[in-house]
């Protein structure tokens, strides 16, 4: 589901925000709200802000359980540790300690911690009534992409039967050993909730906004995650806006049928660039005469427009065109600061067998020959999915999908907000 973001002018309105959040998901719970905390120096400012009024009286406290996303491997007084700072600023005035889940480090190492954790968590899922284990679930990012201890690379992602786990070594300081909920874990919410700021968070931002795929991307919830950054943290607003995604290949490879039920799937708008095409270039291709780069210039700069007109109208878009040199696709990726493409590409011969069963369409299989020998396929810089056309349309869309899950849950800026 499609994240929300939203820019503050500070870090106080980030903080008011987030708290009213927190508070928001606790009144909209049940009888057990289970709250899912997380370290660093940003929610410092919220956990002050929960423990005074006019939060605190909006919050049941004997009702509320609280947790925590990972823990430093150090004791509770430790400056470090992330729910003794949480406990310090707000949790030991004013919840029950029975309702205080912490990570142990009073045990032998952080796997024994992650397996005493699990159990607890286990236990309380099995007990809560709720469909998802959390109400909500702050987290931070890391300049690298990370979420709670869970790093780039590390086989911690991978966990997805795991409930917790412990991480010996930190990729980032404090280099201490971690126990960290898994992504499984993290994801089972109602809501999730980001918080970013500052200057040296705006370029992890900038490649979340792009839907890059990081740890941070990888978690999901019931609702999309919301981020709140502040104005230094976040990205430009024109990478916060509509996205394109472009299906590309030669006539043939499936891109209208692929990219028709990619859109209806993920709930964006679609355009087949055939229908562009002017009736003299739909005359050409019918006696068998391949378009020239002449023919199709017109043809791109009215494909450009019409997406530039449907950017301007707030939508994000799935787009079927043959795009097949790279001079074509610099003239359609522009009209989108937020791009993918997918490169549908396979076996000729198949292609063409397609091509002699599809009954109305302007384009002659004797062309296809042409098409593969002027096509240029995506450089490496362009950063396409490449999928081949064999196979069932419905797997090839469920694989696209997955793949470009952090882009097309990268979200977008919520009006109003600036």
């Amino acid at each position: 589901m499609d994240a929300r973001w939203r820019i503050f002018p500070d870090a106080t309105a980030l903080a008011e925000a987030a708290a009213e959040a927190i508070v928001a998901a606790i009144e909209a719970s049940g009888d057990a709200p289970a709250i899912c905390l997380t370290g660093g120096s940003t929610p410092r400012c919220v956990y002050d802000l929960l423990g005074r009024e006019p939060w605190a009286a909006r919050i049941p406290w004997p009702r509320v359980h609280w947790f925590v996303g990972d823990e430093r491997f150090v004791p509770p007084s430790d400056e470090r540790s992330n729910l003794g700072e949480a406990r310090r600023l707000f949790l030991d005035r004013c919840a029950p300690k029975e309702n205080i889940h912490a990570m142990r480090t009073d045990v032998p190492d952080v796997h024994a911690a992650a397996r005493l954790y699990e159990v607890e968590v286990r236990n309380f899922s099995a007990a809560r009534p709720a469909e998802m284990l959390f109400d909500l679930v702050l987290l931070g990012v890391g300049p690298d992409g990370h979420v709670a201890s869970l790093f780039p690379g590390s086989a911690a992602l991978s966990k997805q039967s795991r409930w917790v786990v412990g991480v010996d070594e930190a990729a980032l300081a404090p280099f201490v050993p971690r126990v960290t909920l898994t992504l499984t874990t993290l994801s089972s919410c109602r809501r999730l909730l980001f918080m970013a700021e500052g200057a040296a968070k705006a370029p992890v931002l900038s490649r979340i906004a792009q839907g890059d795929d990081l740890p941070a991307t990888r978690v999901t919830s019931r609702n999309g995650a919301v981020w709140l950054v502040d104005k230094d943290a976040a990205p430009p607003v024109d990478a916060l806006g509509s996205r394109l995604i472009l299906v590309m290949g030669v006539s043939g490879s499936g891109k209208t049928t692929i990219g028709g039920a990619l859109a209806a799937r993920i709930g964006w708008s679609f355009l087949d660039a055939d229908d562009l095409h002017s009736d003299a270039n739909k005359a050409k291709l019918r006696a068998s005469v391949s378009l020239t780069d002449g023919d199709r210039a017109p043809w791109l700069l009215s494909i450009r427009e019409e997406l530039a007109r449907r950017r301007s109208q707030g939508a994000d878009v799935v787009i079927a065109c043959s795009a097949l040199k790279r001079r074509y696709r610099d003239v359609i990726l522009p009209a989108f600061a937020r791009s993918r493409i997918v490169h549908l590409r396979g076996d000729a011969a198949l292609i063409a067998s397609r091509l002699k069963k599809r009954l109305g369409h302007f384009m002659p299989p004797a062309l296809l020959g042409d098409q593969l020998n002027i096509l240029e396929d995506p450089t490496e810089d362009e950063h396409a999915l490449v999928v081949d056309v064999d196979g069932a349309a419905s797997t090839k869309v469920d694989f696209i999908a997955a793949r470009l899950r952090p882009f097309i849950d990268a979200g977008r800026l919520e009006s109003g907000s600036s």
